[in-house]
């Protein structure tokens, strides 16, 4: 089956880690399916182009297709108004640019219904070609700080609409799934994770010796990395040959945080890396802390496990869908340093109780591009049926 997917988020050269997990799906369904992925984005600085560049790559059976457009700012409304006509003047050309060439394809999966999915309503009204929609926004969740409901009006009612005319939805967890039935109570849901690439994410040899905790994240409020940093300077006080490893968008304000701690050269703050880096610092944590107020699944977790390596998480909904206690992970209640410490404490003194070869084999058979890519690929024969 040919699938044209329409990506609202995607990795490109201005924002090269921008729905990374969307490309890793895409990546997964084209072991079984032939994908082809078209991402049209802005370049509001120009650069990339003072005008207009297609870049094209092919592996396999996934082709991407992105598109750079530049669109001068203009006052007030204008400028949104100018430079989404631009955006879908591109998008429908590179639609029927593929279609002409490769005629049409059995299905379109939009990835984040806002704002591909005006595209796939485009292409459903002309063509008749159905679309699934893959929600991945936290703004569904009733704690997420940016919310749907605070939408302009307009938003929320193109969205509705977009919803109303997919076939299905998919997304990453149960939890994201209610969220998402709760806005749109018309439309089925179906859950398939994030995957997890095994061939960079696999356990060490070798006795991992480090006093070593790795946090990975953008550093956002919601992640919590004042209390993560309060919670390490309690296992410091315990064990000063500890280090917090913390890798994402640096943020000066948490650095100097953490300074005032006296823990400079104890957290180590690094930039986005390769994920291959990545799975080599994993490998070698005591555990990964991920103690955010709310998430929608977090990739992070699956790549650690799938490294053998132990999660300690926030008591959150979410991450009971993937984490069991003591068997590849840590519940620690919410907004509680002292808490978190006491089970990072634990965690160095226990290391052997966890059995890392059989974490990274139970994550491997749930998230690995194979077992994702197959529940994509039915999912999609079951839409297709439904379709005739």
């Amino acid at each position: 089956m040919k699938i044209l997917w329409l990506a609202s988020w995607y990795p490109n050269r201005c924002s090269p880690f921008n729905g990374d997990f969307i490309k890793r799906h895409a990546e997964a369904v084209s072991l079984l399916e032939e994908v082809r992925v078209i991402y049209v984005i802005r370049d509001s600085t120009g650069a990339v182009t003072k005008d207009v560049v297609t870049e094209e790559t092919v592996q396999d059976k996934l082709t991407e297709t992105i598109i750079y457009y530049y669109s001068p700012k203009y006052p007030f409304f204008f400028d949104k108004l100018f430079s989404e006509r631009k955006y879908r003047q591109l998008y429908k050309q590179a639609v029927r640019n593929y279609i002409q060439k490769n005629g049409k394809p059995g299905l379109v999966h939009v990835h984040v219904a806002m704002k591909a999915g005006v595209i796939a309503l485009w292409i459903k009204r002309t063509m008749a070609i159905p679309f699934v929609v893959s929600e991945h926004w936290s703004g569904f969740l009733d704690e997420a700080r940016e919310r749907f409901d605070q939408l302009p009006f307009y938003f929320r009612l193109l969205w509705k609409k977009i919803m109303r005319k997919a076939a299905g939805c998919s997304t990453v967890s149960q939890y994201l799934g209610s969220a998402v039935q709760r806005r749109f109570p018309f439309i089925e849901t179906k859950v398939i994770p994030n995957v997890v690439n095994t061939s960079i994410f696999y356990p060490a040899d070798g006795e991992k010796k480090a006093l070593k905790f790795i946090h990975i994240s953008g550093l956002d409020e919601l992640k919590n990395p004042r209390e993560i940093i309060e919670a390490f300077r309690i296992v410091w006080d315990k064990y000063p040959d500890a280090v917090l490893e913390v890798f994402g968008s640096t943020s000066k304000e948490i650095v100097q945080f953490s300074d005032s701690l006296q823990l400079a050269g104890k957290v180590k703050f690094h930039e986005e890396v390769p994920q291959q880096l990545l799975a080599a610092e994993i490998n070698q944590s005591v555990a990964l802390i991920l103690y955010s107020s709310y998430e929608t699944f977090g990739c992070v977790l699956i790549e650690a496990n799938a490294c053998g390596v132990p999660v300690i998480v926030s008591d959150i909904p979410v991450f009971h869908e993937n984490i069991q206690e003591s068997i590849n992970g840590f519940f620690v209640k919410s907004h509680d340093p002292a808490a978190l410490a006491d089970k990072m404490i634990w965690a160095i003194e226990n290391r052997p109780l966890i059995d890392s070869r059989a974490v990274a084999a139970m994550t491997g058979s749930k998230f690995s591009y194979r077992t994702v890519g197959e529940q994509f690929s039915n999912w999609y024969k079951e839409i297709s049926a439904r379709s005739v």
